[in-house]
């Protein structure tokens, strides 16, 4: 077999047997990476140049370096794009400058959580058909939920994987603040024999939970408790292995109800709160003596605390794991 050499750009040719064959290789281009940050720095200059502006002037330093993407969202922190001077250039235009420099469809900009059903304040800058409905997906869950309703908070990550690697088989688990269900899919997706009573009071955030339990196909393992979980909980004669009180800035208020929900054979409480960094001890001697007060049926072990992630300016979001251990078992 022998390759003819030819002063033609073609690609190369190999005689077989008498057989022309064209040997085609793929054409190798260039990688070019995909810079958001150049992206919207050039997108956002010629929108300038189209409103008037000269080709030199300087950004604002409220163009933002960061932001999130997920779905065909962006949101945008609370600083970006604040300033007086955009008020030279068509809102509508900067919007849409934003959208296409950083790929997606809708522009929202970062508010606070405020109010007892934990309501976002994000304000829509860019909307689309589907209002504020986004699905993000971590860990292999779809998550479902109307961005300016329900709150997410992307630094628990790590306590949503944890929730999913610690619960066992056959285990009855409740989840008394289940908001679109942070806790309640890892748990229910750990085994198909788990079974959560989730509970949440607020009607955006009991939307997505059921659209979250159809969409991850876990619907049958989970019994929606709807209203204030004092209440609810309260009224049921559930025995349940595992608790999870997942409020901030403290759930302490629904220790009574949680205990009073646990197996006679005891279980695991994860209290979540609010800790000053450097000061774990003192929250987790106080949490334990609230819980212990309340649990008069069981010796309270702590088992670990968990940072999950800084909350504030020395505060961290912790969380405290407690065994409770049935009076009997040291008799």
């Amino acid at each position: 077999m022998t390759t003819r050499k030819t002063d033609v750009d073609f690609p190369p040719i190999v005689l077989f047997r008498g057989v022309t064959v064209f040997i085609i290789a793929p054409s190798r281009l260039p990688m070019t990476r995909f810079d958001p940050h150049s992206n919207l720095e050039e997108g956002l200059r010629n929108l300038l140049i189209e409103s008037g502006f000269s080709k030199d002037i300087p950004l604002p330093s409220d163009v933002p370096k960061k932001w999130e993407i997920f779905d065909d969202v962006v949101i945008l922190p609370s600083s970006a794009f604040v300033s007086k001077f955009w008020d030279s250039v068509s809102e509508p235009s900067l919007w849409i400058c934003v959208a296409k420099s950083l790929g997606v469809e809708r522009v929202f900009r970062k508010g606070e959580v405020e109010g007892p059903t934990r309501n976002p304040l994000i304000e829509p800058l860019l909307m689309g058909p589907r209002g504020g409905w986004a699905v993000r997906k971590e860990n292999g869950i779809r998550y479902g939920y109307d961005i300016l309703r329900c709150m997410w908070s992307a630094g628990n990550v790590n306590e949503r994987r944890r929730m999913r690697e610690i619960a066992k088989k056959g285990e009855r688990i409740l989840d008394m603040f289940a908001g679109i269900g942070y806790y309640t899919l890892p748990s229910l997706l750990a085994d198909p024999s788990v079974t959560v009573w989730s509970c949440e009071w607020n009607y955006a955030a009991i939307e997505a939970l059921k659209w979250n339990l159809d969409e991850n196909n876990v619907q049958s393992q989970c019994t929606v408790l709807e209203g204030d979980c004092m209440e609810t909980v309260t009224s049921l004669n559930l025995k349940v292995d595992r608790i999870i009180l997942g409020l901030l800035p403290d759930a302490t208020s629904a220790i009574y109800a949680a205990v009073g929900a646990m197996s006679e054979k005891g279980g695991m409480i994860h209290l979540h709160g609010l800790a000053a960094s450097g000061e774990y001890e003192h929250y987790s001697n106080n949490w334990i003596s609230e819980i212990q007060a309340a649990s008069n049926g069981f010796e309270v072990h702590r088992a670990a605390m968990h940072r999950v992630k800084s909350y504030a300016p020395r505060w961290d979001h912790v969380v405290l794991d407690v065994n409770l251990i049935p009076h009997y078992d040291y008799e």
